[in-house]
């Protein structure tokens, strides 16, 4: 197994964490750019849906899959990230309900 070299974590955890920084921004946008939230929150739900699905599909595409692995992939990208949004959603609405039974 051929060692990593040793400047490539610097350079690697510099775009983890530029990834995560537009990741959580780009959904964002929409309460910064309109006044009524609830349609801040549906314009923020379709941004999310679309970059999780370019997301998942170039992902597929850089390591070299077939066009239809991609799409598979773009769907499984966009399953695991509303997954992942209704867990969060329904761990605060847990918190929030037993912390206002105190």
């Amino acid at each position: 197994m051929e060692r990593p070299e040793r400047h490539g974590e610097v350079v690697a955890g510099c775009v983890m964490g530029m990834s995560y920084f537009l990741g959580g921004l780009i959904p964002m946008i929409p309460y910064f750019a309109m006044r009524n939230v609830s349609h801040a929150l549906y314009v923020s739900i379709a941004i999310t849906a679309v970059v999780l699905v370019v997301f998942g599909y170039v992902k597929a595409m850089i390591t070299g899959t077939t066009r239809s692995d991609r799409w598979w992939s773009a769907v499984q990208t966009l399953v695991v990230g509303v997954a992942a949004a209704g867990t969060s959603y329904g761990i605060v609405r847990g918190v929030s309900s037993v912390k206002s039974l105190h």
